[in-house]
């Protein structure tokens, strides 16, 4: 890769606007490598259009008499023979173009080639004057001699601009030009650290530098004129006599000419080409010697412009798509010749995005087009098709000498589109139905689904048939037939799946055998029919379709034998969980001993069944793990449970009140009536609705969390266990022992078991969380109750500092590191954190009416705040700091509040509740508990809590709350 000398520019901005969306582009993409040096679109939209007028001539682009439209919008002779060329491409006519709907002086060719590729006169202007008097300049007076980027440098002074700025990024696009023409991707390879190049990438550079140095005589000019010429007067291996090579090496000639072919659509209808397209398109060619560009790459171009402008005006011209199949069909013949390496890269390269793309719609045609099958969709059949096969076929020199065996690459396509897209459906179907058997646990239910989903898809295929097949049939002929088997299989295995766990044919399980039984009937009487035209008359589809059979001995014994063994297991579960006194001492490790009993039996169950002779029945297994998933997912439940959850224990919000500190420290005072979507308070005390859980100790709390981690490590040889079955895997070691356990069954596979217990992990998991939680606010709200609400800031922050609540918390702090499993201290203590600050929030914005604040008080506060994160950081041996930061980010910023006066906390309260205007009486926010310093409920409980005159005036005035007492 070519580092880029010049410094990166900034576009200007001016690109042509596109109805579609930056999804539809993004997921299309580009055929092209990135340049290796920085040019935006802006900046090869610009370069190409001077190359264009360079290539042109420019005394023959200025002409105003070459082929006009007038204000009208009558087309002029030249302009009507241009349709031809649409009516060739199948393009449909824009009913008035660029030209003759912008409602001015008649157009010319030149100008219409301006105005499409969003060219201004000032800039047009500057390049014609300066190619003049270039080719005035120059002895042989012919453009292709030219190195258009160098001319433009000499001849367009810096006062050619209107300001600076344009001028620098019009010098960095031209440096840039010719440092991709010359060094990035040149045409002609040379040695890129060779001296010729290092001399002309100096000059580049130093070009940069002195920016505004760029005359004719200058010499900074002359040595960059010298280097850039002796770069691109290397001739190739084929080459005899002076020629340019500047600007045709690979990708950057096709970039710089998909620049100018875009000009082709109209800019005021992107739907549809210009009518003068026959015109342009000669002046297009003659940049072809310039850029490189033969017939077989200008189709190629050409083929992507339209097929690129068909997906991003949203899919519906179809004429653009059909045209991009045309131009595809010429390069398939071409393609049968010698292809230059060049050519083909770029040929491989667009076929093979447009073929991308437009298989992605294709493999899941049923989304892309609900309604059937229509024009788009054969077009893009065509399209993919055709160029699978270009891609496909050789394109070496003996390409007719070597003879292939034929095969049917269109055939073989259309079968992957129909079992991909049937597929897809299937699964979007069976969603509906995994949803019910995941969220109902009646027996019932699930056997209902499936029986609806045989009903749905017979429906799906009567629509296949019907409104697909005859499009797919143009490349296969049974294309009918493929999705019938697909969806057979698709059924089959969900069915299958179904007897797998059926314990008796019940009225339900009649249902859906007779759904099954019928759909089986309609899709082989469709692959009958579809297959009526094969050459084997169909016989294939057949054997692709094994009948629903139910097997009678699927066994029943073993089944009978798993079910009553869990019944067994959720008995001793229940039980044995009632019976469970969560003491903390019971065990070393601090978790409960009816745990380990329970993943004992789940081990032994197991060991048992693996024992019995029915290695050929993973089903049967599969319903033993998911029987033990749901046991020891019942145990964990019942873990859970009884300890609620956080949101009991989190005092209610009061409403707003002001301070009296003379009167009860709570409740009283003048109350605001809150918003109608504000939380009500729940009782006039801030002490938590504890109930039962006065029992649940801290010390009770770490068992249970202790519990469940103990769960979710130990299941892993459990799974491992279910997985593996009757080939054990030496790699498993013993939880007692770290030898290895000898294999002493027979290998079968059990891959089709899911061993994994989804069910215990996950919540396991949330209960590991959820427990954390109601254990951390159960000391902030609970334990530290006397000191934290009833004692913390009441009449005055100077006599009730954080002191005595620090004590406590350290205490508790002590529990839980004496308590929890040391990998969950961490979280438990985190957990408390958090609590505590959550706490501390609600005693400085909703402590009632005890409570009240001064600015003087803020520096306490802080001073406060700083002491309980130095507690839990511990000076370095507790949380990390990082984690104590993000914690108290929020809180932080509110105390930030208290430091500001009175009359900011008012500014910034009627700025955030919209009432910021003279005049305006602010609205009661709502009470969210969402705390922040833009949230207008903060910023107002602040001032309620704020004890001054100021804060007592506005209040009384807006809210008729009486003074601070």
């Amino acid at each position: 890769m070519v580092p880029s000398s010049i410094p990166a520019a900034e576009g200007n901005g001016n690109r042509r606007a596109s109805s579609a969306g930056p999804d539809d582009i993004n997921m299309l993409g580009t055929p092209l490598p990135a340049l290796r040096v920085d040019l935006s679109e802006d900046d090869l939209r610009e370069s190409a259009y001077e190359i264009l007028v360079a290539a042109s001539g420019s005394m023959a682009l200025s002409a105003r008499s070459v082929s006009v439209r007038t204000k009208g919008g009558e087309k002029s002779l030249t302009s009507a023979a241009a349709s031809h060329l649409k009516k060739a491409l199948g393009l449909r006519s824009s009913g008035g173009s660029s030209s003759s709907s912008r409602g001015r002086k008649p157009y010319s060719t030149a100008e219409i080639i301006r105005d499409q590729m969003l060219i201004s006169d000032q800039s047009d202007m500057r390049t014609r004057r300066a190619l003049s008097r270039a080719v005035a300049g120059q002895a042989t007076k012919c453009m292709e001699q030219m190195l258009v980027a160098l001319e433009l440098l000499q001849h367009i002074p810096a006062s050619a601009f209107k300001d600076l700025n344009e001028h620098q990024h019009w010098l960095k696009r031209q440096l840039r030009l010719l440092e991709a023409g010359l060094l990035a991707h040149p045409l002609v390879r040379g040695d890129s650290g060779g001296v010729d190049a290092l001399r002309l990438r100096q000059n580049l550079k130093e070009m940069y530098e002195k920016s505004s140095d760029t005359g004719k005589n200058t010499e900074s000019m002359q040595a960059l004129r010298s280097a850039a010429m002796g770069q691109a007067t290397r001739p190739s291996k084929s080459e005899a006599g002076d020629v340019l090579h500047w600007i045709d090496g690979y990708p950057l000639n096709v970039h710089l000419y998909l620049a100018i072919i875009g000009a082709l659509f109209d800019t005021l209808d992107e739907c549809s080409v210009i009518d003068e397209i026959d015109e342009v398109m000669e002046l297009i060619k003659k940049t072809w010697v310039v850029l490189g560009i033969n017939q077989f790459t200008h189709t190629l171009c050409f083929m992507w412009i339209l097929f690129r402008q068909f997906v991003v005006t949203g899919q519906k011209e179809t004429d653009l798509l059909r045209a991009a199949e045309s131009q595809m069909t010429d390069i398939q013949k071409d393609a049968k010749r010698e292809v230059q390496p060049e050519n083909l890269q770029l040929m491989t390269a667009i076929l093979g995005t447009m073929q991308s793309w437009a298989e992605k719609r294709l493999l899941a045609y049923h989304d892309s087009f609900p309604e059937g099958a229509n024009g788009a969709m054969e077009g893009l059949l065509s399209v993919s098709l055709l160029a699978t096969e270009v891609l496909q076929q050789d394109i070496s020199q003996d390409y007719r000498h070597r003879q292939k065996p034929e095969v049917n690459l269109a055939s073989g396509r259309i079968e992957v589109y129909v079992r991909s897209s049937i597929t897809t459906v299937f699964a979007q179907m069976m969603e509906s139905v995994d949803t019910q058997r995941k969220a109902v646990q009646r027996e019932g239910e699930p056997i209902l689904a499936l029986a609806m989903l045989a009903n749905d898809s017979s429906t799906l295929a009567t629509k296949e048939v019907e409104k697909f097949s005859p499009v797919l049939k143009k490349w296969h002929p049974c294309a009918g037939g493929i999705a019938a088997v697909t969806l057979h299989a698709c059924y089959r295995r969900e069915i299958k799946q179904y007897l797998s766990r059926l314990n008796g044919l019940t009225p339900d399980a009649k249902q859906v055998l007779e759904a099954a039984d019928e759909l089986e009937k309609f899709l082989v009487q469709i692959a009958v029919e579809e297959g009526a035209d094969a050459e084997d008359g169909g016989k294939a589809l057949i054997r692709e379709m094994p009948p629903f059979e139910v097997d009678k001995i699927v066994g029943d014994l073993a089944q009978k034998w798993v079910e009553e063994r869990l019944e067994k297991l959720g008995d001793w579960v229940d039980r044995n969980i009632e019976q469970e006194q969560w003491e903390p001492d019971a065990l070393r490790e601090h978790y409960a001993p009816s745990a380990v009993e329970v993943l004992r039996i789940a081990d032994e169950t197991l060991d048992a069944f693996f024992a019995l002779p029915v290695s050929q029945f993973p089903e049967v297994l599969q319903d033993l793990v998911t029987g033990l998933d749901e046991a020891l997912q019942s145990y964990a439940s019942q873990i859970i449970a009884p300890c609620g959850t956080k949101n009991v224990l989190v005092p209610p919000i009061p409403p707003l009140t002001r301070c009296k500190t003379k009167k009860s420290w709570f409740g009283m005072g003048k109350k605001v009536g809150e918003a109608k979507d504000g939380p009500r308070p729940r009782s006039h005390n801030h002490k938590a609705p504890l109930t039962n859980l006065e029992a649940f100790t801290v010390p009770h709390m770490c068992v249970r969390i202790n519990t469940l981690q103990h769960i979710i490590t130990e299941i892993e040889f459990t799974e491992k266990k279910a997985h593996f079955g009757w080939q054990k895997d030496p790699t498993i070691h013993s939880k007692t022992s770290k030898t290895k356990v000898t294999p002493h069954h027979s290998y079968n596979s059990v891959s089709a078991v899911d061993a994994n217990f989804y069910r215990t992990r996950e919540t396991a998991k949330a209960g590991i969380e959820q427990l954390i939680d109601v254990a951390a606010y159960r000391v902030v709200f609970g334990d530290l109750r006397d000191v934290l609400w009833d004692g913390l800031y009441i009449r005055g922050v100077t006599n009730a500092r954080i002191g005595p609540v620090l004590e406590k918390l350290d205490a508790q702090l002590g529990v839980i590191a004496d308590s929890a499993a040391k990998g969950l201290r961490n979280r438990v203590v985190g957990a408390l954190m958090q609590a505590c600050f959550d706490g501390y929030l609600l005693v400085l914005l909703a402590g009632g009416t005890s409570r009240m604040f001064t600015l003087s008080d803020a520096h306490m506060l802080s001073e406060d705040l700083e002491c309980m994160k130095d507690l839990f950081k511990a000076d370095g041996d507790g949380l990390p700091g990082d984690m104590v930061d993000r914690a108290v980010a929020t809180l932080t910023q509110v105390l930030s509040l208290f430091s500001l006066t009175t009359n900011e906390l008012i500014q910034r309260f009627s700025a955030v509740n919209g009432s910021a205007k003279a005049g305006i009486k602010p609205s009661l926010p709502p009470t969210t508990a969402n705390w922040s310093v833009s949230d207008a409920n903060t910023l107002l409980r602040v001032l309620c809590y704020r004890c001054d005159d100021t804060a007592s005036k506005f209040l009384k005035k807006n809210y008729h709350l009486p003074k601070c007492e």
